[in-house]
């Protein structure tokens, strides 16, 4: 990947940019890896060379690195950073990047840090719980002990203390400790043994130019369209409906000087559109989702 600099930020930023911080060991697959759709893996690989970003984009990923950086030179007793563990499943090898691992007498209580908005934190996010329940099947397997809590530690990055005041759904403050729900062994095992076989599934279609495994609507971080009630001279919505006719109701029920209307939040798949995957360009199945859109804005 080519890392650009298109925005003259220091070059001490741009040569952190351009180190290769990431391995995976000896391993076959990584815990992130065989999270992460097929489609998406194979397409970094096959256009690695062609992809670029520029480093004023990279302001998070950079970020998530110095955290890193820091917290590994934090000593505390009975507490483990930035440990990478391994271990074979049938015929190949998994390992995973442990941030941080609490040592108790009873158990072992996994962290993980991320970089993440507050709009996000308040979504389900399946790939958390994923990725902590694979992280403690490697921390039972290699050490013996069992793993008693799982926890996200959220950095929130657009935390506003005022929205805080304003609403007890919004996060009380900027950085947030979850805890995440525990698989037992068997659901664990079977998880990574799908993945891996989807994984290996797409892999063959590569090799063969077959068209690849599409991502899920949940791969593809779906937003779905919303309604919003507006009134003219206001600059939040009244009230935000998921149907067309539930607005339509609540703008029946304001006066005509009210001046109320429904504002379309037009859904998207924010993976594709934002370029999150960074493959977006070369994806057949958003590329199509995108004349499929063309059409349907031309026959309304």
């Amino acid at each position: 990947m080519k890392i650009t600099n298109n925005f003259n930020v220091p070059e001490t930023l741009l040569a952190l940019a351009n180190r290769d911080h990431y391995s995976k060991g000896n391993a076959d697959f990584s815990v992130t890896e065989i999270i992460s759709p097929p489609r998406i893996q194979l397409l970094r690989r096959k256009h690695w060379e062609e992809m670029e970003q520029d480093v004023a984009d990279m302001l998070w990923s950079l970020l998530g690195t110095a955290l890193h950086v820091v917290a590994e030179r934090s000593e505390v007793e009975g507490h483990t950073n930035e440990e990478r563990l391994s271990v074979g499943i049938d015929d190949i090898i998994l390992s995973g990047a442990i941030d941080l691992q609490k040592d108790d007498d009873d158990g072992i209580i996994i962290t993980d840090y991320k970089f993440t908005s507050a709009w996000a934190l308040r979504q389900d996010k399946p790939e958390w719980e994923q990725q902590q329940n694979m992280y403690k099947y490697l921390v039972e397997r290699v050490k013996k002990k069992p793993v008693k809590g799982l926890k996200i530690c959220a950095l929130i990055r657009d935390w506003s203390r005022r929205d805080a005041m304003n609403s007890a759904d919004y996060p009380q403050a900027p950085i947030q400790v979850i805890s995440i729900p525990m698989w037992d062994y068997e659901k664990i095992e079977k998880f990574i043994h799908e993945r891996v076989e989807l994984h290996r599934e797409a892999k063959v279609k590569a090799d063969w130019n077959e068209e690849l495994p599409l991502c899920t609507e949940e791969e593809r971080w779906i937003r779905e369209t919303k309604y919003a009630v507006k009134k003219e001279g206001r600059k939040t919505a009244v009230r935000v409906y998921e149907t067309e006719e539930e607005a339509q109701e609540h703008v029946k029920m304001f006066d005509a000087k009210d001046k109320a209307y429904i504002e379309i939040r037009k859904g998207e798949a924010v993976r594709c559109t934002g370029n999150f995957c960074g493959v977006a360009e070369w994806c057949t199945q958003y590329q199509a989702s995108l004349k499929e859109e063309v059409v349907n804005d031309g026959n309304e």
